[in-house]
């Protein structure tokens, strides 16, 4: 089909002239609009909201911008939330998911719709598949809607991932977080994570515990016997099982913390390749492990920074990465093509470029680094680690755990040199970092010994990602 039958009968019967566009199957719009040439402040979108009294409302805005939730509640006078995928899909019976149509009366949906759409020469949106766009004319759209209000309801992408970002605890963070909390794909933490952790948590687990727990999975046992015996820790003997790592060479909480990242990872289906894809997902997080918990062994102050908990945290800081990857591939998709095509570009600036749809363009609008503390903060994972992935492009943090964060972002920076992950940690993020623990020339001393292991961290990433 072109359009939804609901839409093409009630375009009949208003006399509606409107255009169809076929192409290519694609799910994401922004992707779309990419490939076309069409300019995204030029196609509409619906967001469904409802009300607490359950009452549904269609906002309709340009893809090119973020509903400003605050102006819609206070030009209504009533409080909204988004509507679940579950309830928009039985509102829109003869649509394709993702492609519901922002046009109100044949759904029987009040509406508001954004002023600067009243501007445009012709409007294209999704009419109910994702094979098809249609279009109308500036004064057919304006027909369309001339019994609903018209507001500026939105920000520019721009503006938008500006006030979110910063504002974690702002009203617009704090409902795209109820957002996520609330979907139904938001990953569960795995069972091995889960049970890694109930180890931990009990006094009474020993190191032939922890072992028998992490053989269960023998994928995981072999990548930590391969750690363990790598050139890193220098041990001269055999290490022929997990509990040879742990009682002669790693120590029961490194070894529950490695078993614990790579566990953590695996909830996640992201694909293998690309500057965001799982390989080098994995070979950043392994660096930046390594190098923050030889950083963390230099400094000598486990008081301060645990090494054990650097690197869990140097492990699974940009988690959030891998969240936006499985939460919405189309846009994850794209996200790694412009990656690619700018590797100069950090991703929290790429990020806030993105041009995505409805809730996906405001989460990775967001931030990876707010998306994954979110998670990680919901698998109650140590403070520490939740502090890093909320906070490793913070310049500003100053709370509980900022040593560990400034370490992360140390790290990063040292890693960044060698075109490894982000590219994006200004030199303001390190250069501050405690003197009293490290000097910037002595880290650097401690990085390049790490570098001298490049073999040996590449070919363990590429067995945690296959």
């Amino acid at each position: 089909m072109a359009i939804a039958v609901s839409l093409q009968r009630y375009f009949e019967r208003k006399g509606i002239v409107y255009k169809t566009h076929p192409h290519v199957r694609e799910n994401s719009l922004s992707k779309l609009c990419f490939e076309l040439g069409i300019d995204p402040a030029h196609v509409a979108v619906p967001v469904l909201l409802q009300s607490a009294r359950k009452a549904y409302l269609m906002a309709v805005l340009p893809l090119s911008s973020g509903l400003d939730m605050n102006r819609v509640e206070a030009l209504l006078r009533r409080e909204f939330t988004w509507l679940d995928d579950y309830a928009v899909s039985q509102r829109f019976l003869d649509v394709e998911p993702g492609a519901e149509p922002p046009i109100p009366e044949p759904y029987d949906l009040p509406c508001i719709v954004d002023r600067s759409l009243m501007d445009v020469e012709r409007v294209f949106f999704r009419a109910g598949t994702h094979s098809s766009l249609a279009s109308v004319d500036a004064d057919t759209f304006q027909f369309l809607f001339r019994a609903y209000p018209k507001a500026v309801i939105s920000n520019p992408m721009q503006a938008l991932a500006e006030e979110l970002i910063p504002a974690t605890t702002a009203g617009d963070a704090d409902r795209i977080r109820q957002y996520l909390e609330n979907m139904h794909r938001l990953p569960a933490m795995p069972a091995m994570a889960l049970k890694i952790i109930q180890l931990v948590s009990d006094t009474k687990t020993t190191a032939v515990d922890l072992a028998e727990a992490v053989e269960l999975d023998p994928s995981m046992a072999a990548q930590i016997v391969r750690y363990a015996a790598s050139p890193y820790y220098g041990y001269r003997g055999r290490v022929n099982s997990v509990q040879d790592a742990i009682t002669r060479v790693l120590g029961f909480d490194l070894v529950s913390n490695i078993a614990l990242g790579i566990a953590s990872g695996r909830a996640f289906k992201v694909p293998q390749e690309g500057p965001l894809g799982l390989k080098a997902f994995w070979k950043h997080a392994l660096y930046c492990a390594v190098v923050s918990q030889s950083l963390a062994r230099k400094i000598d102050r486990p008081d301060l920074i645990n090494p054990a908990t650097a690197y869990l945290a140097g492990l699974l800081h940009n988690i959030g990465v891998l969240l936006v990857g499985h939460l919405f591939p189309p846009e994850f998709c794209l996200l790694n093509k412009l990656a690619s095509k700018h590797p100069e570009k950090p991703l929290h600036a790429i990020e806030k470029d993105m041009i995505g749809m409805g809730q996906a363009r405001q989460l990775i609008a967001l931030g990876h680094d707010q998306i994954g503390g979110f998670l990680m903060e919901k698998w109650r994972l140590p403070e520490e680690v939740v502090a890093c992935c909320y906070h490793h492009h913070d310049e500003h943090y100053n709370g509980p755990f900022q040593d560990y964060v400034r370490l992360i972002q140390l790290s990063n920076r040292l890693l960044a040199q060698r075109q490894i992950g982000d590219l994006g940690i200004p030199d303001g993020l390190v250069n501050g970092f405690g003197a009293h623990l490290i000097s910037f020339n002595a880290a650097e001393a401690v990085f390049e010994k790490v570098m001298e292991l490049c073999p040996e961290i590449d070919s363990l990433a590429n067995h945690i990602a296959a």
